[in-house]
Formats: C-alpha cells, sequence, structure tokens
C-alpha cells in the first residue's frame, strides 16, 4: 500500500514540478525556521540541567530597602556560609564566590583570564568533571588552583598538569585539578581557573570583609525534601540577628533552575514580565507562527491545484474507491512531501547554523544520534503534513465523481476559494506584524544610542591597571601624554557603562534616619570628568593630587535634588563616622543602564588608589592601530608582566544593546523567511489564477484589451487581500509592539509612519510578486489559450 502511495506522489510531484518546488521549499524553509528558533528555546529551557543536582541548589539573594523602594542583589557576607552550615538543617554544601580574574603566566607566556575565588565544596556541588585530579582533593589549601581543560592544553600541552605551578598575578599555585571546560549552557561557563575562597578572604579581611556587609555571591545544596519556604522564614532574620544594626537587608534562596529563566526581580519579588522567559514564549510563538504559514502554502496550492486532481479523484471514486481510502492516501502523499520537506530542512539547518550561532553568540547543535532531535523532526514532519494535508484531502474526497469527470466542480470552488484567500490575508498578515516589528525595534536602538548621554564615548580606550601600573602612574601617564596622540587619561575603577559598587547609610541634614537612598560610589583620579566629557554643573573639579582633597566629593545632579536643601556647594554629607564635604555638582550623565530615564544618584570620590582600569582618549585619527602600537610598547616596558589588554568603551556601549539588536536581527530574519514564504504562496496561487482565467484573458485581448488593464485585473484581487492584512495586523502589531516598549523607561513613541512604510512596504512585494504571473499572461498569444474552445 504505501509504495502505491509513494509511486503516487512521485507522479504528482513530477507532472508539477514548479507547484512541488513550491510547496516543498515553503515548508522546508518554514521548518528550518521552527527548528532553529526552537534550538536556541531548547537551549534556555535546559540551562544549567547537566548540574546532577541542580533543583537543589540555590542562590542566595539579598533584599535591600531604600525608602519606598526594594532592590534585589546576589550578594552577601561571607559570614553568612558558616552561620548556615552551623545552624540551619538541611544545608549540604555551601560556597561563596568571587571574581578572580587575572594574569596567568608560566614563563613568557602571559594570557589575561577569567576566574573565580569559590569554597572547595563547590565542585561537589555543582559536579564539574574532573580530567584529572580528585574531587574531595580540590582547593584543600591556599597554594592550589583548579583549571579547566582548555587552560591546561594552553599552559602544558599534552602533558599532565597535575602538580605544576602556575602563576596568577605573580602569585604561585599549585594545581591540584583540571576540570572539562565548562559547556556554554552552565551558570559559570567562560572560567578558566578557580581559587580558594580563603585566599580572597585574607586579601580583604582587614578592609570590612570580616562583617556582615556584602562581598560575594553565596551558593547553596540543600538535602532533598528540605522545606524551602520555611528555611527562607529563618533566613530572611539572619542579617538583623548578627548585625542589629543592618535593618533594611533580609536574605533568601532562589532556586537555581530558575535563574536564567525567571531570574529577575521587582519589589523583592521574581518578575517573570522582565525576564528571559518573555522572549522564550515570543520565539515559541513565532516559531509556531511561521511554521503555520509554510502549512498554509501546503494547503493553498494543493487545493489550487484541486481541478488538475478532480478527474483523477472522479475516476477512482467510479472504479470503487471509498472516500476514506481516498482521504487515506491524499494525506499519506501529503506526508511523504512533508517528509522530503523535512529532508531538505535539515540540509538547511545544517548550513544555516554556523550563522545563526554567530548571530546569536551562543553554541547551539544539532545533534543527530540525539532522540529528542530526532523525535521533534518526526513529529513536526508528521504535524505538518497532516495539518497542510487536510484540508486538500477532505476537499478533494467530498468531490462527485460525475461532476468530476465531466468537468463540472467549477460550481464548487467557491467555499476554496475563500478560505484560500482568508489563508492569504492571514500570512500577509503575519508578515506585516513583522515588518511593523523590525522597524519599531530598530528605532528603539537608534533612539536610545542616539540620545544625550552627559559623557562621551568614543576614542576611549582602556587597560587594567596592575599594581606595578598604579605605582609609576604618573610618570606613565606623562610618557604617553608626550607622545600627542592623546588628549586626557585617567585612573578609575568604573565607567559610566558598568558601576556597580553602590550602598546605603548616607545621611545629610533634613534627611530622615528611618529612610535610606542606594548611592552608587565612583573611586577615580581628578582627570575622570574631563577623559569622559561629563561636564560639571556647579563648584569645582578635584585638584590633581588626591591628598589635597581629603574628605572633598562630588555629587551628581540627581543626588543633589534627592538631598533638598543640603544638595549644594559646600553641603555636608555624613557616612561612617566620615563627613563628606561638596565641591562639586556635576551634570547628570547616564549609567549601567543606558534606557534610564530618571537617573540614579551618584558620588565621585578623588581616590585613584581605589581604582583598577586606565582609561585613555584618543585624539582622532587614521592610524588607530599605529597608536595601540605605540601604547602597548609604553606599558610592555612599564609592566613587563602584564600583556597589553585593550578594550574600547563604545564597544562596551554597543553590548548593552545586545538584547535588543538579538531581537531586532531575529525579527528580521524570520520576518524576511516569512514574507519569501508567504510569497511563494502567493507566487504559486497567482499562477494558477492566471492558467485558470487564461481564456478569460484571451477573450479581452482579442477585443483589445491592453496589457496594463489585464495586469490591473489579474492583480487587484491580490492586492486587495494584502490590503485586508494590513488592516487586521496594524492592531495586532501596535498591541505587541507597543508593550515591548514599556520594557523600557526611555522609549519612542510609535509614529503613524511606521504602519505607512509597512504596508507601502507590503504592498510593493506583493505586486512585485504577483506581476511576474499577470505580465506573463498579459503577453500569452491569445490564440493559444482560445484554440480548443
Amino acid at each position: 500500500m504505501f509504495k502505491n502511495y509513494l509511486k503516487t506522489a512521485w507522479r504528482n510531484l513530477i507532472r508539477n514540478k514548479t507547484f512541488s518546488l513550491l510547496n516543498i521549499v515553503g515548508l522546508a524553509v518554514g521548518i528550518a525556521c521552527a527548528s532553529l528558533i526552537f534550538l536556541w528555546v531548547g537551549y534556555h529551557l535546559t540551562y544549567n540541567h547537566s548540574i546532577p543536582d541542580y533543583k537543589n541548589i540555590y542562590e542566595i539573594e539579598n533584599n535591600q530597602s531604600y525608602g519606598s523602594d526594594m532592590v534585589t542583589f546576589p550578594v552577601t557576607s561571607v559570614l553568612v556560609k558558616d552561620a548556615l552550615q552551623r545552624e540551619f538543617p538541611g544545608v549540604v554544601n555551601v560556597s561563596r564566590y568571587g571574581d578572580a580574574d587575572g594574569i596567568v603566566s608560566l614563563g613568557d607566556k602571559r594570557l589575561s583570564l577569567a576566574g573565580a575565588y569559590v569554597d572547595s565544596a563547590f565542585f561537589k556541588m555543582f559536579g564539574l568533571p574532573l580530567v584529572e585530579g580528585n574531587v574531595n582533593d580540590v582547593l584543600n589549601d591556599i597554594s592550589q588552583i583548579a583549571i579547566s581543560q582548555k587552560l591546561a592544553k594552553t599552559y602544558f600541552g599534552n602533558s599532565d598538569a597535575l602538580g605544576k605551578t602556575l602563576l596568577v598575578d605573580n602569585n604561585p599555585y599549585k594545581v591540584s585539578a583540571v576540570y572539562k571546560d565548562i559547556p556554554q549552557d552552565v551558570q559559570f561557563y567562560g572560567e578558566d581557573f578557580f581559587l580558594p575562597f580563603e585566599i580572597y578572604y585574607d586579601q580583604n579581611k582587614d578592609h570590612g570583609m570580616n562583617s556582615w556587609s556584602n562581598w560575594a555571591n553565596t551558593w547553596v545544596e540543600l538535602s532533598p525534601g528540605t522545606n524551602v519556604i520555611s528555611f527562607n522564614n529563618r533566613l530572611r532574620k539572619l542579617i538583623e540577628q548578627k548585625d542589629p544594626q543592618i535593618t533594611n537587608q533580609s536574605l533568601w534562596l532562589y532556586p537555581m533552575e530558575r535563574l536564567k529563566l525567571y531570574g529577575e526581580f521587582t519589589n523583592g519579588k521574581e518578575d517573570a514580565s522582565k525576564a528571559t522567559i518573555q522572549y522564550v514564549k515570543r520565539f515559541s510563538i513565532l516559531a509556531l507562527i511561521i511554521l503555520i504559514i509554510a502549512c498554509i502554502n501546503f494547503m493553498n496550492l494543493s487545493t489550487a491545484r484541486s481541478e488538475k486532481r478532480a478527474g483523477e479523484i472522479g475516476m477512482r471514486k467510479a472504479l470503487g474507491s471509498t472516500r476514506a481510502s481516498i482521504i487515506k492516501g491524499l494525506l499519506a502523499e501529503s506526508l511523504i512531501v512533508a517528509y522530503v520537506a523535512v529532508v531538505l530542512a535539515v540540509v538547511i539547518v545544517a548550513v544555516a547554523l554556523p550563522y545563526f550561532n554567530s548571530l546569536i553568540n551562543i553554541h547551539l547543535y544539532l545533534h543527530w544520534w540525539y532522540s529528542s532531535h530526532i523525535l521533534f523532526l518526526v513529529i513536526i514532519g508528521g504535524i505538518a503534513g497532516l495539518i497542510a494535508g487536510s484540508y486538500p484531502a477532505f476537499y478533494l474526497s467530498s468531490f462527485n465523481p460525475i461532476q468530476s469527470l465531466k468537468g463540472q466542480i467549477a460550481k464548487n470552488v467557491g467555499n476554496a476559494s475563500i478560505i484560500r484567500k482568508g489563508l492569504v490575508i492571514m500570512q500577509f498578515a503575519v508578515s506585516v506584524i513583522f515588518i511593523i516589528s523590525v522597524f519599531v525595534v530598530y528605532r528603539q536602538i537608534l533612539f536610545t544610542k542616539n540620545r544625550d548621554l552627559g559623557f562621551k564615548k568614543d576614542n576611549i580606550l582602556y587597560v587594567p591597571a596592575s599594581s606595578t601600573l598604579q605605582k609609576g602612574f604618573i610618570s606613565l601617564k606623562q610618557e604617553i601624554l608626550n607622545t600627542n596622540e592623546l588628549s586626557s587619561i585617567s585612573l578609575g575603577r568604573f565607567s559610566p557603562i558598568s558601576m556597580y559598587n553602590n550602598g546605603g547609610g548616607w545621611m545629610w541634614e533634613g534627611k530622615s534616619a528611618k529612610e535610606d537612598v542606594l548611592v552608587t560610589s565612583l573611586n577615580a583620579d581628578a582627570d575622570y570628568l574631563k577623559t569622559f566629557g561629563i561636564q560639571l554643573k556647579a563648584g569645582r573639579a578635584f585638584s590633581p593630587d588626591p591628598d589635597m582633597e581629603g574628605l572633598n566629593v562630588i555629587i551628581n545632579e540627581s543626588f543633589a535634588k534627592i538631598m533638598g536643601k543640603a544638595g549644594h556647594v559646600g553641603g555636608q554629607i555624613l557616612k561612617d563616622n566620615y563627613r563628606l564635604t561638596i565641591v562639586g555638582i556635576m551634570k547628570d550623565f547616564v549609567y549601567n543602564d543606558m534606557n534610564e530615564r530618571h537617573l540614579a544618584p551618584l558620588i565621585y570620590f578623588n581616590n585613584p588608589h581605589n581604582a583598577n582600569y586606565i582609561y585613555m582618549k584618543l585624539n582622532p585619527t587614521d592610524d588607530l592601530q599605529g597608536i595601540i602600537s605605540k601604547l602597548q610598547n609604553i606599558f610592555r616596558k612599564a609592566d613587563v608582566l602584564v600583556p597589553f589588554d585593550y578594550h574600547f568603551i563604545d564597544e562596551d556601549f554597543d553590548q548593552k544593546f545586545h538584547n535588543q539588536q538579538f531581537i531586532s536581527s531575529l525579527a528580521t530574519i524570520f520576518g524576511c523567511l516569512a514574507i519569501f514564504i508567504s510569497c511563494l504562496g502567493l507566487f504559486g496561487l497567482s499562477a494558477f489564477m492566471a492558467e485558470q482565467r487564461k481564456k478569460e484573458v484571451g477573450v479581452r485581448k482579442v477585443l483589445g484589451a491592453s496589457a496594463g488593464s489585464i495586469i490591473t485585473l489579474l492583480s487587484k484581487d491580490f492586492l486587495i487581500l494584502v490590503i485586508l492584512s494590513l488592516i487586521i495586523a496594524f492592531p495586532i502589531a501596535y498591541w505587541i509592539m507597543h508593550g515591548w516598549l514599556q520594557n523600557f523607561d526611555y522609549r519612542i513613541g510609535i509614529s503613524w509612519y511606521i504602519f505607512a512604510a509597512a504596508a507601502l512596504l507590503a504592498l510593493l512585494i506583493a505586486f512585485a510578486t504577483v506581476c511576474f504571473q499577470a505580465i506573463r499572461a498579459a503577453r500569452a498569444n491569445p490564440v493559444r489559450s482560445l484554440r480548443m474552445e
């Protein structure tokens, strides 16, 4: 039986090459698009799932109250670890986590790499597989280091790394373990090495770390069955019990399995509306829509060919075939074509996946041997074949055999025509929504990128400041300025792109002691404002000598407004028994969130000793590489042990728009493919309509109709369908994009000309698609179309 279905399907494919090609290509492109999106969705849905006990691992979150606002940070005191292990039943493992990026060196090979300080329980908690070493012996001593397989190969080649010594920031550590490179779908991807947390503690215990102030992330593994609600009720009271002076902070556990998809917080609670899960849902819907559009094409083109198969169906019925057997045969044919499209879709995915990966900056894989991937393709092919072939099967099998054999089915095709037109309207409505979405996302990105940031980001290069560079900074600065290639140099802790050192406890005249304010702190030298082009509104800049400034500070406008009458030059701020004097008020500049409209308070200390980057403002030049080469030589002489690892502020700025650009790129690509699929269907239908009306066209041409009038005749019906799709698409697109824009404080409005441009583009695309067949029909010889009459 299947062999007969296969033969029939093959004959129909060969007999109608153009329609078959359009059918298979359209369905294949739709399945390929859906497959790529579902690979991305699967990546996020299974994030951290390779960690053996991920369901019992939690990150401690810290809710901090500032006035009427509550903000959530994943930071705790380092003392939390011991308190949990002593006082909280159900705790299996605890590990603190702090950044330990540094220069890893061996002989002449030096690399700036990412690392972290962790406790010895870290490897047991997260089950990182070891290539060398024993999990019970990892990081048990402050002289040890655990390194990735990639790092081991970089420094030691194919020989064993265990027991050998590496330098991190010139401090020697013995390799106690080599772990497999952490995959991209695991929380700690990109960490090249781990050091014992005790090292971090010893470095900072005299600077406030040995207190209940916040210094690190903390991860907790609970035993299965532990009541997390009861655990959190106790944990929320821990800080105030240990330090009664801290009354605005409370800790709680947040499950690791929800962190990637749902880990955004508003007023101390999970806020899924701002989290990655929203994009996962939207792109899942997008994949389904593209797949539905492809299936619609299949249905449209299959029903459009019904007249050509009417005689065949009538003959089969006359010879005794039942309607059920005809439906079964037509569905089988549809499934065969669908699985041909699936095979082509797999080829498309294999070719497109590397380009898709570079776009989304994630390494997705199509695992041919994964049962889930095979099952997905089988299911998606079956669903596509059944859905796409269902209407043609039931429609064709309903033909009366006598009418079919006489060619008298024209009276029955009205309903099919209405359905086909409805499907075309639906296809183009979706395509128009895509077009409008791309326009809105692109304009939002440009709107934010082109706003007045209050600082200059172009031509600013920065490098990490080692302790050697900091000690010799004055002479280094002078040598660099003597090249006349730079206009300003500054030693600072943060750039405006990322300032994440904040806290409360600030007091001033007239402020209520019960209300706290979260203020960002900036530590930098006196040239920071000049380097970034930040303007003063009142007062003066810092003098070059930080010792002359003492406890003087500069605040931003937002802080001055919060302080009210006390927020003026000469005003006083109290912090930890220190009395700070305001000597300047700088104009507000945007930092951290480039879409922020209401800027947070900021205080600037002339404290370059607490800085870690050197920022350099380059003069405009056509020889950027030449300047970088000069700087590299100067820095190499100043500190031979540190590689010249430079970055640009404007590149960091662009990274702030990664999510928006990602959405824009995906919407553009898949929107274009959705339009392409729609156009394939429109092209096929216009060819069918031209074929169906060729005798009418012949008569009109014989009676003197011009080519232009014929083109108008054949095109206008389709253009009317596109106009109807616009009417449907506009309110839906407005509702979707208006909701998306609410995620941004600094945002555009949705202007009427976006809809006008989308309408014009959709009409042009539809006209260009239909016009080819219309012109072909208008230029055809009328004698050939009328010779059978």
